[in-house]
């Protein structure tokens, strides 16, 4: 199993390995023949200068809305202003990225997209922030249309890109912006869009005081990394954090696990092979092209049980002053938090490495993430006479990376948490065989079952309206019905609905976090 970088969390890849897709057209322009492009209530404005949206029945859809500018490693900055009307029909190139090539992209790609409604009256916000390790996705994905969930929610629905990988994330000194603040521009660019928000989502029939800031994988780990950062202080009213390891966050100058420190990476990873060791190293790093940034080969990392790269968030001091799980024990954030995982997360990505259930292989997927020193102990843990070799390996996997990083959310966060496990599986399509895999409770949250070639039974929109309408629920600060109401910490099996367990994950985590596979 060679070591390489994971570039995208989320069923997509499965998807394209099976010949399906779900990106956007690459057409920018090209229209919907099921949205009437009426210009009526169509036309809103902004802070920045008058938009044109579409009109969509009861819903307005303002798309590709720039809420800031972006200068290659630096703070994002105001959008500049407009006078006359702009168009808002259609999405804002995605964020410059090395795995999708024909997809839209560009540097300056710092634009959001609002599902809104067309009366008046005022409603809570949903802010999604998409997945792609960071590294990859868009608000351009056809799995994060927000109209279902706009209407079944009686919500807005707002998606964002922001800044990715070595452009998103880079972290030295000689990069350092005016406020001494050291990485974080793709951070930076989320809390300039929950700004936007607060400032502009009046005017789209908003309520700016009932924000739910959610997103799913590194869409999550930023949730959970924005509840640190103190500029996001007062910018949401509550928080979803969907499979997403908050523990995706490095320190600046030393290693945190195996993940090295930030500013060794950027020097050994990005700064050498781009030849910018010495003189005026930003000059020179800002001199190279983006296909020579994109192009670089970026190492791998195992601490999540996967290889995935470290182009992360950092604990710089300014952006982000302690890390996410410390600053929630302490009482930060201090707002209602949906936060869980799908029952088989990492079986895409187990999949993705060769895994199968030949005899001995949870032992050479154990190898192969570096775990000899634990292989006895895990093996004992997950036995395979019971999970089988891949059922083993897709639970430490899913454990290790999402599923005990949402208990240990859930037991730090001192305000409600509502703790949650999808169980049920993708139930026909290409996918099916993943199970309850990772992003499939966004499917459902989103509605988005076509995306994936999925035909939905009436259970699975069911199960899709549980969800739709507990997030809706948090947005507009009431308890969602489909979890008990007591005590704090709850688990739900959307399968049926009902509390399930009092052993989260059979208590393999308690005993990860023993083993020290856990992290912070």
């Amino acid at each position: 199993m060679p070591g390489r970088t994971l570039v995208m969390w989320s069923i997509a890849t499965a998807l394209a390995a099976c010949g399906g897709g779900h990106d956007s057209p690459a057409d920018p322009d090209a229209a919907d023949p099921g949205i009437d492009a009426s210009p009526i209530g169509a036309d809103v404005a902004i802070d920045s200068g008058p938009i044109h949206g579409t009109a969509a029945g009861d819903l307005v859809i303002f798309e590709g809305i720039p809420y800031a500018h972006a200068d290659r490693w630096a703070p994002p900055t105001p959008p500049i202003p407009w006078v006359t009307r702009r168009d808002a029909t259609a999405f804002g190139p995605a964020c410059s990225q090395a795995n999708h090539p024909d997809l839209p992209q560009a540097e300056d790609c710092l634009s959001l997209n609002v599902w809104a409604h067309a009366d008046a009256k005022p409603r809570p916000v949903i802010v999604w922030i998409h997945g792609g390790g960071f590294v990859e996705g868009s608000s351009r994905d056809l799995t994060y249309d927000g109209a279902a969930l706009a209407r079944a929610g009686d919500v807005v629905v707002v998606s964002l890109n922001y800044r990715l990988g070595v452009l998103g994330f880079l972290a030295l000194p000689q990069l350092a912006a005016p406020d001494g603040g050291i990485g974080n521009f793709g951070i930076r660019d989320q809390i300039a869009a929950l700004a936007w928000v607060h400032r502009n989502i009046t005017a789209l029939g908003g309520d700016p005081a009932h924000v739910l800031v959610a997103g799913e994988s590194a869409g999550g780990a930023s949730v959970c990394t924005l509840l640190a950062a103190p500029a996001a202080n007062g910018l949401y009213a509550a928080a979803a954090i969907e499979s997403g390891p908050c523990g995706a966050v490095l320190a600046l100058t030393t290693p945190t696990g195996t993940f090295p420190a930030a500013e060794g990476f950027g020097i050994v990873a990005v700064a050498a092979p781009l030849g910018c060791t010495s003189g005026d190293i930003a000059a020179c790093l800002r001199a190279k092209s983006v296909d020579q940034i994109l192009g670089l080969a970026l190492p791998a990392y195992y601490d999540l049980g996967l290889p995935i790269g470290a182009t992360f968030p950092v604990v710089d001091g300014v952006v982000i002053d302690q890390r996410p799980l410390a600053a929630l024990a302490a009482g930060r954030a201090a707002v209602p938090i949906i936060v869980g995982s799908n029952h088989d997360d990492a079986s895409v990505f187990v999949y993705q490495l060769g895994i199968t259930d030949a005899a001995g292989q949870f032992a050479t997927y154990l190898h192969a993430i570096g775990q000899d020193a634990h292989a006895s102990a895990l093996q004992t843990l997950y036995p395979v006479a019971t999970l089988g070799e891949l059922g083993a390996a897709t639970a430490y996997a899913t454990d290790v990376a999402f599923a005990c990083s949402a208990q240990r959310v859930a037991t730090a966060h001192v305000a409600t948490t509502y703790h949650y496990e999808l169980e049920r599986g993708v139930p026909n399509g290409p996918l099916a065989f993943l199970n309850a895999v990772h992003g499939f409770d966004v499917v459902n949250l989103f509605g988005s079952f076509a995306a994936y070639q999925i035909v939905p039974s009436a259970d699975d929109l069911a199960v899709s309206a549980t969800i739709q309408h507990a997030w809706a629920a948090v947005a507009h600060g009431e308890p969602p019905t489909a979890w008990p109401a007591a005590p704090l910490f709850e688990r739900l099996d959307v399968s049926s609905t009902s509390a399930a367990g009092s052993t989260w994950r059979d208590g393999r985590c308690t005993q990860l976090a023993a083993l020290g596979l856990l992290g912070d």
